[in-house]
């Protein structure tokens, strides 16, 4: 994962920080920049932390259909930015 994702990532405090409407621009620019493959599966990783939160009582279980899906629609968030 590129550095300033990962340094995002590391000063998220909130949940919503990940969803595409609110990425910081920083990371958008180097989103732009990545490969079709490394972008989704930025946008993979991306997604799965921000749907697939477990609680005390309930697991992570999303498959990978479900996970291509979240995928996909994260990236259609990230190109309505540009638009």
């Amino acid at each position: 994962m590129h550095p300033t994702i990962e340094t995002f990532l590391a000063n998220l405090t909130a949940l919503h920080q990940l969803e595409p409407k609110n990425l910081p621009s920083d990371v958008l620019h180097v989103m732009v920049k990545m490969s079709p493959e490394e972008l989704f599966k930025t946008c993979t990783q991306l997604s799965v932390l921000l749907n697939n939160v477990p609680s005390q009582t309930t697991p992570i279980t999303l498959s990978e259909a479900e996970i291509a899906t979240l995928a996909e629609e994260y990236l259609k968030g990230i190109l309505k930015r540009f638009r």
